[in-house]
Formats: C-alpha cells, sequence, structure tokens
C-alpha cells in the first residue's frame, strides 16, 4: 500500500512539473518578437531633433489636468519611424 502511495506521488510531481514546463513555453511563445532594426548606410540613419528636450511646467494645484507638445524634426536622409513611446 506504501508502495502505491509513492508512484501515486511521483505521478502527480512529474504531471505538475509537466504542466509547469508546458506553461513556460506557451508563454515565452506569447511574446511577440522584438522588432527587427532596419539597416541603413553611413550617414543616411534618421536623427531626430528636438526644440527642447525638458518642459517646467511650474507650481501645479493637485489633479490638474496638463498638456504638453514637444516639437521636432527629422534631420536625418532616412524615414524616422517612432515606435513603443511611453510617457513618465
Amino acid at each position: 500500500m506504501k508502495h502505491n502511495k509513492n508512484i501515486l506521488f511521483i505521478l502527480v510531481l512529474l504531471l505538475a512539473a509537466a504542466c509547469f514546463i508546458l506553461g513556460q513555453a506557451e508563454a515565452q511563445q506569447a511574446q511577440p518578437p522584438a522588432p527587427a532594426k532596419p539597416a541603413f548606410k553611413p550617414g543616411e540613419e534618421p536623427k531626430i531633433k528636438f526644440t527642447e528636450v525638458s518642459h517646467d511646467f511650474g507650481k501645479v494645484e493637485q489633479n490638474a489636468s496638463l498638456k504638453y507638445s514637444y516639437v521636432f524634426k527629422n534631420e536625418g536622409k532616412s524615414t524616422l519611424i517612432i515606435e513603443n513611446v511611453k510617457a513618465s
């Protein structure tokens, strides 16, 4: 009887390990691949140029809604592609 409990315990442990491994493999496959970096010839890369790189709103009341736009220009020779923008 004790032998059967040991076998059952080992089978449950193996099943749990298999589920964990399969779950990890599916999670890795679900992540989108990183975008490929385009290859540019030297001197032909896009180049972003900002008129301002920071902005001070000064003293602001709590819960105030603020908005500011940064102006920039592509001074390079190739198309500038802006992706994955995140506010901080």
